[in-house]
């Protein structure tokens, strides 16, 4: 999952066809001389009651409001970008959502007169719920029910169907999970415009939009790992451990935990294996810095070579990217199994071939090591 700032949203839903208010990245000042709104780009919640969101009369007022709102907290969020937008004279508000239902196995558009409010609190009778068949996509009887339901003023249902074509050529363009507009306002020219956006992207399809800036969430470690182009969890544990699949991955775990062990960094490889040993290296350079008492890896290839897994585990440990206190288990299973073994013989490392002897050891090593007083941070 990739969550968007608001602006990188708003950038997402213009170029697929949404009108967005002007605005800008500060420093810079939108290309207006009205009103003015500045707003504090976190990905939590909240951000308006939190004081994230400032009204400025001019130019000057907004850049005042900016460099306040910019290094400040707001819940557990900093305030690391700030947009400066016009403000808009708003007639109507409406709740407008396109998104992947994995219940249906299809997109859905939801809709809703009550715009500007969280839609959780909104009764069930208000929302209207579109399933979009992908192979047909949405076609023009859904946009007129969509339409009717919302029932803007008649001098803007043209805008409507743009904006409601656009928000779905958007999700299904972009490969995301979900695009919210609340509120989609109604302006006093009977314009259709995204007052604010919402956008989680599909990470599993980021390879698809090498050049669309984005910004992921959760801890340090967690965003390094997806900037190596893998998964990262960070627990609170003394075993690191490395696998391939989500099924590879769940199993372990849950062997780990079954045995009385502790996981601190756990990583699915992802399609980091198609960058070679460099990338292997530096993914266990990573978990490394976690200081674990264990780095266990469970690797199950029947597809790509593990020559690449032993290849990357030498050039960290010869860099020094393994701490020398950490016990390395190497459980290898698939395609030229025999030469990674070959590879790993001038490794400081346990092999095993076996998933159960691989996880007690990983436990039983961990067990008996001493937990380190403080991590290392990593940089994000």
């Amino acid at each position: 999952m990739i969550r968007l700032l608001e602006h990188e949203g708003k950038s997402l839903l213009a170029r697929n066809g949404m009108r967005v208010p002007r605005g800008a990245l500060f420093p810079a000042l939108p290309p207006t001389g009205g009103q003015l709104v500045v707003k504090a780009q976190v990905l939590a919640g909240g951000r308006g009651k939190a004081g994230g969101i400032k009204f400025a009369g001019n130019a000057a007022d907004a850049q005042a409001a900016a460099q306040k709102l910019l290094g400040a907290t707001l819940g557990a969020a900093k305030v690391t970008a700030v947009y400066i937008e016009e403000r808009l004279t708003i007639a109507g508000e409406y709740y407008l959502c396109a998104m992947v239902d994995r219940d249906l196995g299809m997109p859905v558009i939801l809709a809703s007169r009550e715009g500007g409010v969280e839609i959780e609190t909104v009764a069930a009778d208000k929302i209207l719920k579109r399933p979009v068949d992908p192979l047909l996509g949405l076609r023009p009887f859904m946009l007129e029910e969509i339409v009717r339901f919302l029932d803007p003023p008649e001098a803007a249902r043209a805008s409507l169907r743009e904006a409601i074509s656009s928000l779905y050529a958007a999700l299904v363009n972009e490969d995301a999970e979900l695009l919210e507009i609340n509120p989609l306002a109604l302006l006093e020219d009977n314009t259709i415009v995204a007052a604010d956006a919402k956008c989680v992207l599909d990470e599993d399809a980021a390879y698809r939009h090498a050049a669309r800036p984005h910004s992921f969430d959760g801890t340090q470690f967690e965003i390094a790992a997806r900037k190596l182009g893998t998964i990262g969890i960070e627990l609170d544990g003394n075993i690191a451990a490395v696998m391939n699949g989500a099924g590879m991955t769940m199993a372990t775990l849950d062997q780990l935990i079954a045995l009385g062990g502790q996981v601190g960094a756990l990583v699915e490889l992802h399609g980091a294996m198609a960058h070679g040993p460099e990338r292997i290296a530096e993914i266990i350079q990573l978990v490394g810095k976690q200081q674990p008492a264990v780095l266990l890896l469970n690797v199950y290839f029947q597809f790509r070579p593990l020559d690449t897994i032993a290849k990357g585990l030498m050039l960290a440990q010869d860099r020094g990217w393994v701490p020398q206190s950490c016990k390395i288990i190497v459980r290898f299973r698939g395609e030229m199994e025999q030469e990674a073994r070959t590879i790993l013989k001038g490794c400081d490392c346990t092999l095993t071939g076996v998933f159960e002897e691989a996880c007690a050891l990983a436990v039983q090593h961990a067990k008996a090591a001493p937990r380190p007083q403080q991590r290392t941070a990593i940089a994000s």
